[in-house]
């Protein structure tokens, strides 16, 4: 069956004309031979790679029939009749953008569907309150045993006792209606069971209560531990004592009876029942376990301040039944008077519930729709911060790692003073652990705080043992198939956790992190508290299907604007040039998944135009090009006047006609971004970073060997980083002035990202074995060279510290610094992520597409919306022709 829709230009077609006729005639007959395999597959073997196969087939023929200079960024080179003795600058002519997104929308999504789904999830934030939480049959069961204060024979709450009554399941259960776990459905059962002899009320839902715990007490047996409720081994067996006390016929005598009572026993050993009655700790989330053996009175001082213990409705449900409380009594009505008839298993989340909405917002790639919104939640947040940590709600004398390690990172991020010294709490020796006093660690506290400590400053050793230990912990948890969690039943904790192992936060680039997330996040996941609940604006399809939308439009921006910077390629004829190390899709996947939503658009492509650019020069200067002829270049550089270079060599001529027609180009679109000519700024980050070229050169030519601190003043400006970043910032969305450029923390910005792309850059160069790599100026040789009793092994050692420390700097300068740019410090630490992942995961070059194809075909081609769509990138097949994208040299 053949592909509909892809349409083949004949080896003859007037198309094809103007390029080398063995080219274009390779060029279709890749794309024919491509076309006729996928052709061949059968139904099951095509669908998941149809879609992908037939948009780049028609992406690269358009290019190839829309414009005959674009062939020359893909593999066909110009036939260029112009005499090469003169200096012809070409120029580029800008095509505008769709400037109103409401437009791009409808032109996008015909149903506006983008638009609507922003609209629906900033009404979910004005929602935001106290918490959107699941109701608990566990918990409403306690809330229904509380006799009436007034008169002690009927129920204090009538309306939850309705409620058990009415929300029976078919099996006879009570508990979560759509995953059935067998301790949630236990412990749930038996609670509605006991509040419905209690009363005596409720008989035919009693015998098919009992039916249920009778048929089902087994299954307790085949639960994984991880997964057990808050306090089950000491509630469980508490609630067959309260059953056996009302008559209730129950396996009384079952072995998994048997199990947890020991269990229980055990447990109530270990508690230290004076500092229960003396201070706050989680155990006042449990008090229904121990209500035959505390004293009320003196736990009533633990209270919080609305009135309820650790806000579990089920411990303060118990503790009004025994002591009458006014403020337990309050708190209750609270919560009734928010849920109605039922209470849910923890009231408020109100911390938790802001924390893992931005968190979601932000790794779904969606967080630039709500930026007013999310700061709100994040103020929120930082006024209950303090430095003994946050739970789940404000006003808490208890903390957890979970909460305290998510905060602390997003507000970390956003610029807020929080200090790392809040990890103390949660250790004891050289271990971690959620709460204090825990003997045990679960796999998302522990997730979470590796998460965390790597957003570090230079000398938080809590932070270093903090990401060692957790590290260590979810390593050792992934040998053991064990990655699962007390605390959510959630489809993609695997994956999260693989990819927070294999990816550090430096060097995972936001729109991989992203495609990779949608497949990872749950909408039906299941948090694990007494009992199971579910967080409504934390976990929903408004989020997931906004994501996919957001993703897939995307990357239709970034296409459209990779043709755009095809037709510059190709106008500027680099194919023409032996010394352009990459090509130029390599080079815009690694921006456009580094800066990929819509606002960035024109930031996109002056950050690639301006990294194809320095990356030209650099070949240029390493190249076998006269000293003389490269001073000539840097003269006209300095002068910036083309017509310096009228007896120089077709290359520096081409080459500078490229950089003064791309730097004029810039210049005038950025008047309509800042208002104003940058062209002299632009100009003189050039002509700085050519002269820095051309005292290597010189260095070489001399055979000198510059010291160190020498070396790496010149070194971190041949980096070429200046310039992107400079030009990229002015298209970023903020005005940029003097004072911004003058600016200590502005600089020092700059210079420490030049310094760790240097020391990556040689580091990787000797690393492996180049002897190009090694015959050149590098910091790793000059260092060997002053410190020559050290071996190998110290010398890489002493680099790998710096790249560390200087990475840790770069973290604290610029989040630490509130008086710049918003834009700038996003730009710095996304910049960082990716040299950090040009030199960890691509290993330091970009020689060919196929070589980063798993990542680059996922982030430009592959879209989402159908199942066999979603792969792992790290598993995929690739059948395009390199030769499409890469020129031959």
């Amino acid at each position: 069956m053949a592909l509909q829709g892809t349409c083949l230009p004949s080896l003859d077609s007037p198309h094809l004309r103007g390029y080398a006729p063995a080219q274009s005639q390779h060029c279709a007959q890749q794309l024919q031979i491509l076309l006729v395999d996928l052709q061949a597959q059968n139904d099951d073997q095509r669908k998941p790679q149809q879609r992908r196969w037939k948009s780049k087939a028609n992406f690269v023929l358009q290019a190839l029939t829309s414009n005959h200079s674009a062939a020359a960024a893909v593999s066909i080179p110009l036939i260029n009749k112009r005499s090469s003795d003169t200096l012809h600058v070409e120029h580029f002519q800008w095509k505008e953008p769709v400037s109103d997104f409401s437009l791009m929308v409808e032109q996008w999504t015909p149903e506006k569907r983008i638009r609507e789904l922003v609209q629906k999830i900033r009404c979910m934030f004005k929602t935001m309150t106290l918490g959107e939480i699941s109701i608990s049959a566990y918990d409403t069961a306690w809330v229904a045993m509380v006799p009436s204060l007034n008169c002690p024979d009927y129920p204090q709450f009538p309306n939850c006792l309705d409620w058990i009554i009415n929300n029976q399941l078919p099996d006879g259960s009570w508990g979560d209606r759509e995953l059935f776990l067998a301790y949630d459905r236990m412990c749930s059962s038996l609670a509605c069971l006991v509040a419905l002899q209690s009363w005596s009320v409720g008989h035919s839902n009693i015998e098919k209560g009992l039916a249920f715990v009778h048929e089902n007490i087994f299954r307790l047996h085949h639960e994984v531990d991880d997964y057990m409720p808050i306090g089950f081994e000491v509630v469980f067996p508490t609630l067959l004592d309260d059953a056996r006390s009302l008559g209730l016929d129950l396996p009384y005598d079952s072995p998994a009876v048997e199990k947890f009572r020991q269990a229980r026993e055990k447990k109530l050993k270990r508690i230290p029942m004076e500092l229960l009655h003396s201070r706050p700790t989680t155990l006042l989330h449990s008090l229904e376990g121990l209500h035959r053996i505390v004293d009320w009175e003196r736990l009533l001082r633990l209270q919080s301040e609305n009135g309820s213990f650790l806000f579990s409705p089920a411990s303060t449900a118990c503790a009004l039944k025994y002591t009458g409380n006014q403020k337990c009594l309050d708190y209750l009505n609270l919560v009734l008077g928010k849920f109605k008839d039922a209470v849910p298993n923890v009231y408020p989340v109100d911390l938790f519930e802001r924390m893992w909405v931005v968190d979601r917002l932000e790794r779904l790639g969606i967080s630039h729709y709500f930026e007013n919104e999310i700061k709100e939640c994040l103020e929120y947040v930082f006024r209950y911060w303090n430095n003994k940590g946050i739970c789940w709600a404000s006003s808490s004398d208890v903390s957890d790692v979970d909460d305290t390690a998510t905060a602390f990172r997003l507000l970390r991020l956003q610029g807020y003073p929080v200090s790392s010294d809040v990890f103390n709490h949660f250790k004891k020796g050289s271990e971690f652990f959620c709460f204090e006093g825990q003997t045990s660690q679960a796999v998302t506290g522990m997730y979470n705080l590796y998460r965390a400590s790597q957003i570090m400053f230079p000398g938080e050793s809590v932070l270093e043992e903090a990401k060692s230990f957790s590290r260590s912990f979810l390593l050792k948890r992934k040998s053991e198939n064990r990655i699962q969690d007390k605390w959510i039943l959630s489809k993609g904790l695997k994956d999260e956790v693989n990819y927070a192992l294999n990816n550090n936060w430096y060097e995972s680039l936001p729109k991989i992190e992203t495609r990779n997330y949608i497949d990872q996040y749950g909408v039906e996941d299941v948090w694990i508290g007494k009992s199971l609940y579910r967080m409504f604006l934390v976990n929903n399809d408004a989020f997931r299907n906004l994501a996919i939308e957001n993703y897939n439009f995307c990357q239709s921006c970034h296409k459209r604007e990779f043709s755009q910077l095809l037709r510059w390629y190709g106008i500027q004829r680099f194919q023409s040039l032996n010394f352009v190390p990459a090509s130029a899709i390599n080079t815009f996947f690694l921006i456009s998944a580094t800066l990929f939503e819509p606002k960035y658009s024109d930031a996109r492509t002056v950050s690639t135009m301006c990294s194809i650019l320095a990356t030209t020069l650099k070949g240029l200067f390493h190249s076998v090009i006269p000293l003389e002829d490269l001073k000539q270049l840097a003269s006209a550089a300095r002068r910036w006047d083309p017509r310096i270079l009228e007896s120089s060599s077709k290359d520096i001529k081409h080459v500078f006609s490229i950089l003064y027609s791309t730097v004029d180009t810039i210049s005038q679109r950025a008047i309509k971004a800042q208002g104003r000519d940058i062209s002299s700024y632009l100009r003189n980050e050039w002509r700085k970073f050519i002269e820095s070229l051309l005292i290597e050169a010189e260095w070489s030519f001399n055979k000198y060997c510059p010291k160190l601190e020498e070396y790496f003043i010149n070194a971190k400006i041949t980096t070429g980083l200046r310039p992107v970043m400079l030009a990229t910032i002015f298209f970023m969305g903020e005005k940029i002035n003097e004072n911004h450029f003058q600016h200590s923390s502005f600089e020092q910005a700059l210079d420490l990202i030049a310094l760790l792309g240097r020391v990556k850059s040689d580091v990787h160069g000797f690393y492996n074995n180049s002897s190009r790599n090694q015959n050149r100026l590098s910091c790793v040789s000059l260092y060997h060279g002053e410190n020559p009793k050290r071996n190998a092994v110290e010398v890489f050692g002493h680099f790998e510290s710096m790249m560390d420390e200087t990475m840790k700097e770069i973290v604290k300068e610029i989040l630490q610094t509130s008086n710049l740019p918003k834009q700038w410090t996003a730009l710095v630490l996304r910049m960082t992520k990716t040299i950090n992942f040009f030199f960890n995961k691509l290993n330091g070059s970009l020689p060919s597409f196929s070589h980063m194809s798993p990542y680059a075909d996922l982030a430009l081609f592959s879209t989402i919306g159908y199942q066999e769509n979603i792969q792992d990138c790290t598993t995929q097949k690739y059948l395009f022709p390199d030769s499409l994208f890469m020129k031959k040299v």
